[in-house]
C-alpha cells in the first residue's frame, strides 16, 4: 500500500522509497582497485507505478535486508569468538575451537550438530565458567545467523533473476503505466535504480550465502571429530 500525505517536489519524488525512508538503510562503500566504489549494505526499492512490480521490488528489499542483518550478526559473533580466544582474523572455526579447548582444558568440549544447527556441548555442565557460557551462547547465535543467511539464498536469487531477465519488458510496463511524460521519466529512473540495487543484492547475497555455507560445512566436519 502506498500513501501520500503531502505534495513533494520532483527531487523528493525521484528518491521516493517503497518501504520507509532511505535514511533508515545502513550502507557503506568499499573502494575498488580501479578507484571506483561498490556500495554495500541494505537496499532501498523505489516506487515504479506498477503494483505487481512494486510488490516484487519490495519483496527483494525485505528479503535481502533481512539476509544482510543476519550476515552482519554471523560476522559479529564469529569475530567475537576470534577476539575472545586471541585468534587471528582469518582463523577458521577449527583453529578457534582448538584454542577454546586448550583454554578450558578441565572440561570436555565438543561441537555438536542437530540438523543444520551446531552448538558447543560442555561437560561437566554444573561447573561451566562464565566465559565458556558466553562462548556457548555466541556459538549458538553464530549457528542461527548462518542458517538464516543460507535459508533465503535460493528465494532471493530466483526473485532477482526473474526481474533482471525481464528488464526490457519492465521498462515498457512502467512507460505505458505513466500518465505523463514527466512521470514516465521519473518512474523509469526509479526502475533503473531498482534494477541496479537488485543486481547488487543478487551478487552480494550469493557472497553471503557462500560464506555461511562454508561455516556450516566446517561445523559439520568438526562435529564428527573426536577430541
Amino acid at each position: 500500500m502506498f500513501c501520500c500525505c503531502c505534495p513533494r517536489s520532483s527531487t523528493e519524488e525521484e528518491t521516493e522509497p517503497l518501504l520507509g525512508a532511505p535514511g533508515s538503510a545502513r550502507q557503506h562503500h568499499l573502494s575498488q582497485p580501479n578507484g571506483s566504489e561498490q556500495k554495500h549494505g541494505e537496499i532501498t526499492a523505489r516506487r515504479v507505478g506498477v503494483p505487481d512490480l512494486d510488490e516484487r521490488f519490495a519483496d527483494v528489499e525485505v528479503t535481502f535486508n533481512k539476509q544482510y542483518e543476519d550476515y552482519k550478526q554471523m560476522e559479529d559473533r564469529r569475530k567475537t569468538l576470534l577476539h575472545r580466544y586471541r585468534c587471528s582474523p582469518g582463523d577458521s572455526l577449527s583453529k578457534c575451537l582448538k584454542k577454546i579447548k586448550d583454554e578450558h582444558d578441565t572440561h570436555h568440549i565438543q561441537l555438536q550438530l542437530k540438523g543444520y544447527d551446531f552448538s558447543l556441548a560442555v561437560t561437566p555442565e554444573d561447573t561451566v565458567p562464565d566465559k565458556l557460557k558466553r562462548t556457548q551462547e555466541n556459538v549458538r547465535e553464530l549457528s542461527q545467523a548462518a542458517i538464516a543467511v543460507v535459508s533465503v539464498g535460493t528465494k532471493l536469487q530466483e526473485l532477482a533473476s526473474w526481474i533482471l531477465k525481464k528488464e526490457k519488458t519492465l521498462i515498457q510496463q512502467v512507460t505505458e503505466a505513466a500518465p505523463t511524460h514527466q512521470e514516465k521519466q521519473r518512474l523509469v529512473g526509479n526502475l533503473q535504480e531498482n534494477l541496479r540495487e537488485v543486481s547488487r543484492a543478487k551478487e552480494q547475497s550469493l557472497q553471503y550465502r557462500v560464506e555461511a555455507e562454508k561455516l556450516l560445512n566446517e561445523a559439520d566436519l568438526l562435529s564428527g571429530v573426536t577430541p
